[in-house]
C-alpha cells in the first residue's frame, strides 16, 4: 500500500528538491502560460525525473505530466510509485485529461495534444446568429412559443 506521509526526513529533503526546481525555473509541465512542450531533449529529461520523484515521495497522490515528449512521460510513469495523469503526455501514463472547452471545440486555439471530439463552437455561434435574426425581423417569438389566454368558462347566470 503506497504511503501518504513519508518519512519526515525524507518529506523534507523532497520538499526541498521540489523548492530548488521551482526556484530554477524547471516544471513538470508547460502549465501557467507556457505551451513549450518539455524533454524533447534527453538532457532535459534529469531535473524533471528528478522533481516526479521528489513529488512522489513527498506524499502526492498522483503527477500531472503535460506537454510533455512521449518517452519521458513513460519513463517518469514506470518509475514513480504515484499514478500519473496525461495531458499531451503520452498514452502509457495512468490516465488522461483533456480540458472541456477544448475536447468540444469552444477554445478558438488549442495546443497541438488535444484532439476535437466535436465543433460546437461552431454550432453555437450559428444557434445564437440564428436566435438574433428571428428576433430582429419579429419572427421569434411565434405563436407557439407564447401563452395565450386560457379560455373564460360560462357561469350560470
Amino acid at each position: 500500500m503506497h504511503r501518504l506521509s513519508p518519512h519526515p526526513r525524507r518529506r523534507a529533503r523532497a520538499e526541498r528538491a521540489a523548492d530548488q526546481g521551482r526556484a530554477q525555473g524547471r516544471r513538470l509541465s508547460a502549465a501557467a502560460g507556457a505551451r513549450r512542450a518539455r524533454g524533447r531533449e534527453e538532457s532535459e529529461w534529469g531535473p524533471i525525473l528528478d522533481d516526479a520523484k521528489a513529488i512522489a515521495d513527498a506524499g502526492a497522490f498522483s503527477i500531472v505530466l503535460e506537454a510533455m515528449a512521449e518517452p519521458l512521460a513513460v519513463k517518469i510513469t514506470k518509475e514513480v510509485a504515484v499514478p500519473t495523469i496525461g495531458i499531451g503526455a503520452s498514452s502509457a501514463c495512468d490516465g488522461q485529461i483533456l480540458v472541456l472547452e477544448d475536447l468540444l471545440g469552444l477554445s478558438p486555439r488549442v495546443p497541438k495534444f488535444v484532439k476535437q471530439y466535436a465543433d460546437m463552437g461552431r454550432l453555437i455561434e450559428e444557434a445564437v446568429s440564428s436566435y438574433a435574426n428571428e428576433v430582429r425581423d419579429r419572427s421569434f417569438p411565434a405563436a407557439e412559443h407564447v401563452y395565450a389566454l386560457k379560455n373564460k368558462a360560462k357561469t350560470p347566470s
